[in-house]
């Protein structure tokens, strides 16, 4: 399958950590480890799928290429942030931790109404890779830094909960206001050094910003992960009429504008993200400036399709426009650093 082997490829070659893992993991347990993930991701999914998967591998394996994330991250730090990535919504249930508290669903029993989902994940994960000697990758790994490499991949998975989004602005808005000089020099590592939960709170962002960045690609991307994810919403909300449960914000169907919904998740989840993101790794520039392009389409879009009051589509375009100079105000001039510190740019 292409995807499987894509997905090997991309963990097997990257660049900060292809050595290690040519050395440690074989090419037939990695494969067959894929292969196995792909086959535990429901295909019934409308967003949540292998498909996604593969996307959030592919986006933080580029961007820790393009941060020249092994001036601050070692090589088996790169390598179990891409089998977290590609692995961090396996068994993906197609409803989220919300509509499983509210249905007492087993899961939530089972972990206490905290990051069922997540949890969840990360249990299949390991458990495929236990299940079997051809399945385990870790086959050459000594104990205490599999136990280390355990405690990464569980805390990155974990801080994909979005109950956990807004606790992590407010740790990424410290830690770059506490060191903005190393990180508007391109210097990261001056950070990491000495401190392994700086390490950790930036792998963290890695994922949760691949993870909801579907707003910060391409328009043709955005727009369609966007209606993915939100028939998979609509998906849920009629699972909520049917089961007498109060239907959940984006989720019902009849009432949801697509547009008008995509301003309002920029607006207050993907846009203080973004300048997280920007903030810590200026090479990142280029997920504000599209993201800057998709608020602005999804505004005009709402505008064509709602025919709204001048007064309402005037609100909206100011909000609009906030947003815009937010993204613009994150972006600076980062190559003429980035050739002083000899730093690649990919």
């Amino acid at each position: 399958d292409l995807k499987i082997a894509l997905a090997t490829y991309m963990v097997t070659y990257h660049e900060g950590c292809a050595n290690w893992v040519q050395d440690n993991v074989p090419d037939a347990i990695l494969f067959k480890f894929m292969s196995t993930v792909e086959a535990k991701y429901p295909t019934t999914n409308a967003f949540h799928n292998y498909s996604h998967g593969i996307d959030v591998l592919y986006s933080v394996s580029r961007h820790m290429r393009m941060t020249s994330s092994d001036s601050f991250l070692s090589d088996t730090s790169q390598f179990l942030l891409l089998i977290a990535s590609i692995a961090h919504d396996v068994g993906h249930l197609g409803v989220n931790n919300q509509y499983l508290v509210e249905t007492n669903h087993e899961l939530a029993v089972k972990y206490n109404d905290r990051s069922p989902l997540e949890n969840l994940h990360c249990a299949m994960l390991f458990q495929i890779a236990s299940s079997s000697p051809d399945l385990n990758i870790w086959v050459n790994v000594g104990k205490s830094l599999y136990q280390e490499m355990r405690k990464g991949i569980i805390a990155a998975i974990l801080h994909t909960d979005m109950l956990k989004h807004n606790d992590m602005m407010k740790e990424l808005t410290l830690l770059y206001q506490m060191n903005s000089e190393s990180f508007d020099n391109l210097k990261p590592a001056d950070v990491v050094m000495g401190h392994p939960s700086n390490a950790q709170l930036l792998m963290n962002a890695l994922l949760h910003g691949a993870d909801i960045g579907n707003p910060m690609k391409p328009w043709k991307l955005c727009e369609m992960y966007a209606h993915a994810c939100l028939d998979e919403f609509f998906a849920q909300g009629d699972m909520e009429k049917a089961a007498g449960v109060p239907v959940q914000m984006l989720n019902d169907r009849e009432k949801v504008n697509r547009p008008n919904s995509q301003v309002g998740f920029i607006e207050f989840v993907i846009c203080p993200m973004c300048e997280s993101l920007v903030n810590l790794f200026p090479q990142l520039d280029h997920l504000a400036e599209d993201l800057a392009v998709n608020v602005t389409k999804w505004s005009q879009l709402w505008i064509d399709e709602a025919q709204p009051s001048e007064e309402a589509a005037g609100k909206v375009k100011a909000r609009v426009e906030k947003i815009s100079t937010r993204c613009q105000a994150v972006c600076r001039d980062f190559r003429g650093i980035q050739e002083h510190t000899n730093l690649k740019y990919v």
